[in-house]
């Protein structure tokens, strides 16, 4: 009896040791895979032909392990969670930006900066809605915005009015893009024309005199709202906005 608890203690303790060292070696072969084929800025192109091809839906650790060729351990060698590759695909946003030359009127260097923003973020598919889901806590993201406040310093703005002013572009420039990329993906998904009646039969299922201006304005729109000049507009009345407000406290 005592004889067949050792054996039986024997080959317990020799699977438990096969089973260690090949836990132990897979290790060691994922960690080699992952020096091999994987870093931060891997992934991150990874990722970003993930969004180009499917979409945010697909951005998934296993579809960038599979486009690596590595299994999904691999990756959190480099990324604890799929907030840090978000937040990684926010700095490479960031990094694409380019700063215009500093120029005397603050609101020509404003809007250049502003349209550079709007076309970095559509070059990335739902740019705008990963800007918005993470922090603004790494390199190029901390320096775009000291680049804002660097140009309100430089036109002489009160220091009291100058955050309330970075905060109410940056505000316009990512949720205008925001809306226009998901404008964009409507338009794919069902088509401009079956937009436009769906909301023009809508409408008009509403007595005029009820909803007077929505009859006067909005029927009238063609193609697609969100358009670089609608862009420009939005954003010229913020700055005039944020003049005025300077004006008026002088």
């Amino acid at each position: 009896m005592l004889n067949n608890i050792q054996k039986f203690n024997t080959v317990k303790f020799i699977s438990k040791a096969k089973n260690e060292k090949f836990l132990y070696n897979r290790n060691i072969e994922v960690k080699a895979v992952a020096k091999k084929n994987v870093s931060k800025k891997a992934i991150t192109e990874a990722a970003l032909e993930i969004l180009h091809e499917k979409g945010i839906a697909a951005l998934t650790m296993r579809n960038i392990a599979a486009k690596l060729k590595v299994q999904a351990p691999a990756l959190y060698w480099y990324i604890k969670n799929k907030q840090e590759l978000l937040q990684l695909i926010g700095e490479y946003i960031s990094s694409q930006i380019i700063f215009p030359k500093k120029k005397n009127n603050w609101q020509e260097e404003m809007t250049e900066l502003a349209l550079e923003i709007r076309k970095v973020l559509l070059s990335v598919p739902n740019g705008a809605e990963i800007m918005m889901d993470t922090l603004p806590i790494t390199k190029n993201r901390l320096q775009l915005i000291n680049k804002t406040f660097e140009i309100f310093y430089r036109a002489q703005f009160p220091e009291h009015k100058i955050f309330t002013a970075v905060l109410a572009i940056n505000n316009y420039v990512t949720t205008y893009v925001l809306d226009e990329q998901r404008q964009l993906q409507m338009v794919k998904l069902i088509g401009e024309e079956e937009i436009h009646k769906q909301f023009s039969a809508a409408i008009r299922q509403m007595p005029a005199d009820e909803i007077p201006y929505v009859y006067r304005h909005m029927l009238k729109q063609e193609g697609i709202i969100n358009t670089e000049t609608n862009f420009l507009a939005g954003l010229t009345i913020i700055l005039k906005g944020i003049e005025g407000g300077i004006k008026e406290e002088k």
